[in-house]
């Protein structure tokens, strides 16, 4: 039963990562970035602060290691993980599950979805169609869910983890836990891709909010245009003159 549980996921992880990166491919070939022109101007715009960066990129690093290491195991050796995959697992474990939690108290108020978000799930953020005027706060609807997937999947393969580097139950019992580890692991692993992708090559001059914190102001005001207004009523008559 193990063995054609795990020839099963062999093979349902190559579909799901081939096929999401053939999403993404066939998503950038047929729509691309958005189309239209920001201005070229200085990254003036606040947008993460320097602990916020720093726990964004554990939390990434963090889960790419875990997938990386997991799935050569999965994919290209078919057979448990061990060695030096397994040392860099375990080592990663601890700065993913550390960086789920400080996330979760940081985010978790942000990202509470509001009745404007609907608009936005509404036309799939511009994605596909009607690019313009999307409603979006600091975090637009899209974020937010994924904040919200990478949360709940991430508590469920640290406890799963745990369960596995802890075996407390019998064999049948352990073998569940496995495969709830192994599914978990594996749409985390699909999500992250995505939100590479979509914060990246779909959306160009995103990326530089994790080297700088900062973004152009036509940016905010076309990707979160609520945000960019809050953030204007928060300003003195001084400040905006």
């Amino acid at each position: 039963m193990a063995a054609l549980l795990t020839d099963i996921f062999h093979w349902v992880s190559l579909v799901g990562i081939l096929g999401t990166l053939a999403v993404l491919l066939g998503h950038y070939v047929l729509f691309g970035p958005p189309l239209k022109k920001l201005p070229k101007e200085p990254a003036s715009v606040k947008r993460m602060s320097a602990w916020e960066r720093l726990l964004h990129v554990c939390l990434v690093l963090g889960c790419l290691t875990l997938a990386i290491t997991g799935f050569i195991a999965v994919l290209a050796l078919r057979e448990p993980i061990s060695g030096w995959l397994r040392a860099c697992h375990v080592l990663a474990a601890p700065l993913f599950a550390v960086g789920l939690a400080a996330a979760a108290l940081r985010w978790a108020y942000t990202c509470r979805f509001k009745s404007y978000d609907w608009e936005w799930a509404k036309r799939f953020g511009g994605y596909l169609w009607g690019s313009h005027d999307v409603p979006a706060g600091k975090f637009n609807a899209g974020q937010k869910a994924y904040f919200w997937t990478v949360l709940c999947l991430g508590v469920v393969v640290t406890l799963s983890g745990l369960g596995r580097a802890f075996p407390l139950f019998g064999q049948e019992i352990q073998l569940v836990i496995l495969q709830v580890h192994r599914y978990s692991a594996l749409f985390l692993f699909l999500s992250v891709l995505s939100h590479i992708y979509l914060g990246t090559l779909a959306n160009p001059g995103t990326i530089q909010v994790i080297f700088t914190g900062r973004v152009q102001p036509a940016w905010a005001q076309h990707h979160h245009p609520i945000w960019w207004e809050s953030l204007h009523e928060k300003e003195t008559p001084e400040q905006r003159s």
